[in-house]
C-alpha cells in the first residue's frame, strides 16, 4: 500500500492505495468488461495498471514546531505499525526517507523557515525488517477441507509484485478466520457487502491485516461486512479469530485472498511464504491443494 499525496501541514488526509493488475475486453455482447481474470475465449484483450484507494484515513499528520534557530518539521502517525516515508526537501532537493515508530512521531527535517507544502509516499511497514522464515498455521480454523484456487504467481490475478505471492482459498461464506501468528491488528475495515468484477468494486474490498514480531504482516481479503472480531491496536494469539470470510469487493466468488506482506522500500510487496499442517507437516501453498484448519494451541 502506497500513495503519493499533497502534504496539508497540521492536517494529512491520505488515501491507502493498492496497485494491482485488470483485463480490458468486451463481452459476448460487445460491452467492455473489466476484470482480474483474462477473458476465457481466445479474443483480443488489454492489461490495466489500477491504483485502488481504500478508506480515508487521517492517520498521519505534518506539522512544524519552532525551535532556537528555526522550525522542525514533524510527521506523527496513528498507525499501530512503523511507515516509511518519502520526499524530496523543498530546501535542498535531497531526497529523504524516515520511518516513524507505531503510534510515533520523527522529525523531518530543519530549516530557517516553514516547511511549505511538499508531496510524499508512504508504505506501511519498516523496510529494514527481515522475514524469519516462519511457518505459517492455517488461515481459518474449520476442519472441513477448502481448495486452493490460485496459488503463488497465478496467472490470473497474481501478477503484481503486491499479490504475486497470495493464495485464494475457496470456502463457504461465513467460515471463521483465524489468525496464523501472534501480532498486532493494524488494518480493520468490514463495511462493504457487494461484490462484482467491474471496475466499481475495486476499492470495496473488506481487509484485516495483523503485524508480526519479524515485522511482515499478514493479510486476510474479502471478509464478510460487519463481522470483524477485532479492532486496530488489538494484540492477537495464533489461532484467535478475526472475521468470517466472504466475497466483498472485487471477487468472483466467495474464498480468502491471503498474503504476507512486508516494505520493501516505500512499496508493499507479498513475499513467498509456507503453512505447516496440524501434523507438522511443512509445504508450499499451491493451486488444488485441499487445506484443512488449524486447530487452536
Amino acid at each position: 500500500m502506497k500513495g503519493l499525496w499533497l502534504l496539508l501541514l497540521l492536517a494529512g488526509c491520505i488515501t491507502v492505495c493498492q496497485a494491482g493488475q485488470m483485463y480490458k475486453y468486451k463481452d459476448a455482447n460487445g460491452n467492455w468488461a473489466f476484470s482480474d481474470k483474462p477473458p476465457e475465449k481466445e479474443q483480443d484483450f488489454s492489461t490495466l495498471q489500477y491504483t485502488r484507494p481504500k478508506q480515508p484515513t487521517s492517520k498521519i499528520k505534518f506539522y512544524n514546531v519552532k525551535g532556537e534557530e528555526g522550525y522542525i518539521l514533524y510527521a506523527q502517525s496513528a498507525f499501530y505499525t512503523p511507515i516509511e516515508v518519502g520526499f524530496t526537501s523543498p530546501f535542498s532537493q535531497e531526497r529523504i526517507s524516515k520511518v516513524i515508530p507505531a503510534r510515533g512521531r520523527i522529525a523531518l527535517l530543519e530549516s530557517k523557515t516553514k516547511a511549505p507544502k511538499i508531496s510524499y509516499d508512504w508504505a506501511l511497514g519498516d523496510p529494514t525488517s527481515v522475514a524469519d522464515g516462519y511457518q505459517y498455521h492455517a488461515p481459518f480454523g474449520s476442519p472441513k477441507g477448502h481448495k486452493i484456487t490460485q496459488g503463488f504467481n497465478g496467472k490470473f490475478s497474481h501478477t503484481s509484485e503486491y499479490s504475486k505471492y497470495a493464495v485464494d482459498i475457496a470456502m463457504d461464506v461465513g467460515t471463521y478466520l483465524t489468525a496464523v501468528r501472534a501480532g498486532t491488528v493494524i488494518w480493520v475495515k468490514d463495511d462493504y457487502h457487494m461484490s462484482g468484477t467491474t471496475r466499481y468494486f475495486l476499492d470495496k474490498a473488506n481487509v484485516i491485516q495483523v503485524l508480526h514480531d519479524d515485522g511482515t504482516f499478514a493479510s486476510y481479503a474479502h471478509i464478510l461486512m460487519d463481522t470483524a472480531l477485532v479492532k486496530e491496536g488489538d494484540k492477537v494469539a495464533r489461532g484467535d479469530r478475526l472475521a468470517r470470510s466472504g466475497s466483498s469487493g472485487f471477487s468472483t466468488g466467495p474464498h480468502l485472498h491471503f498474503s504476507i506482506v512486508k516494505n520493501s522500500g516505500l512499496k508493499n510487496i507479498s513475499i513467498p511464504f509456507k503453512f505447516v499442517d496440524n501434523k507438522g507437516s511443512v509445504f508450499t501453498p499451491k493451486r488444488a491443494m485441499i487445506m484443512v484448519g488449524s486447530s487452536k494451541p
